[in-house]
């Protein structure tokens, strides 16, 4: 499986103690880590189709493709899309991994990405950009090889903009997105309070937050998803551990779903 994240920093980097660049590098014996960048991505894509493999670097410097990037609208988000989706539309182009998850961008940068194919691809009437642009769309919306799921906080605006989100990416892709609400709390009842006199202020607080999360989760619910599945607040600092405790919740919810009637 490969891990990868769109922009120029990693956060998977410093947060597994990983040197994460465009490269893949190994976290576990079967899980790689990457950071793909627009500009690197763009390098990439075009020095394979120029005849003399020596001069792309120098002719496709840093300076070229912020030019190009900025000059050609939508060809960032193509660039980047073109080797997601390459060991499927090029021979070329090989991966040895079977799965690929993406840590996209958020929101309505993410919707202007997987907008990118078919609005360029509505620009030409053929050519080889219309051809690969087109089969980028039919295969960002095919659910035998792509699914979506969307993460959330219970919190009043990210949960306005994940209720957008949901509706985007079905409509542009004809796929419903799982929906994840995380850093819940999951606070016991108190018979007593009165006996946390000292506490009391926090606890009101804390039962507060709770009751708003809530609302956010049934806000999220009216959205027509099939489940909104929620990951625990875990305020633990062994990356390993809160890992492992965020995959047992993970794979709890997807056995609840599959159980589902």
């Amino acid at each position: 499986m490969l891990l990868v994240e769109f922009g120029k920093r990693s956060f998977f980097g410093p947060f597994l103690g990983l040197a994460v660049g465009n490269d893949t590098v190994q976290w576990r014996p079967r899980i790689g880590v990457a950071c793909w960048d627009v500009e690197e991505a763009l390098r990439e894509y075009i020095s394979h189709y120029l005849v003399f493999k020596s001069a792309a670097t120098k002719i496709l410097s840093n300076t070229v493709m912020k030019a190009l990037v900025g000059a050609a609208p939508g060809l960032g988000e193509i660039a980047i899309l073109g080797k997601l989706t390459a060991p499927r539309l090029h021979t070329w182009y090989k991966r040895d991994v079977d799965v690929v998850v993406v840590d996209a961008y958020a929101t309505g940068q993410f919707m202007t990405l997987l907008r990118a194919p078919r609005g360029l691809a509505g620009t030409a009437a053929g050519g080889p950009l219309h051809r690969q642009t087109v089969a980028m769309t039919k295969l960002l919306s095919d659910p035998r090889l792509c699914e979506y799921r969307m993460v959330t906080l219970a919190e009043e605006m990210p949960v306005a903009e994940a209720c957008e989100m949901f509706v985007d990416i079905q409509t542009e892709t004809g796929l419903q997105p799982r929906l994840y609400c995380n850093r819940m709390l999951d606070l016991p009842p108190l018979a007593k309070p009165q006996s946390f006199a000292s506490a009391g202020p926090f606890l009101e607080q804390m039962q507060s937050l709770a009751t708003r999360q809530k609302l956010s989760l049934k806000r999220l619910s009216q959205t027509g998803a099939k489940a909104v599945h929620t990951l625990p607040m875990l305020p633990m600092l062994n990356v390993v551990t809160l890992l492992e405790r965020l995959a047992d919740a993970l794979e709890l919810a997807e056995v609840a779903q599959d159980a589902a009637p």
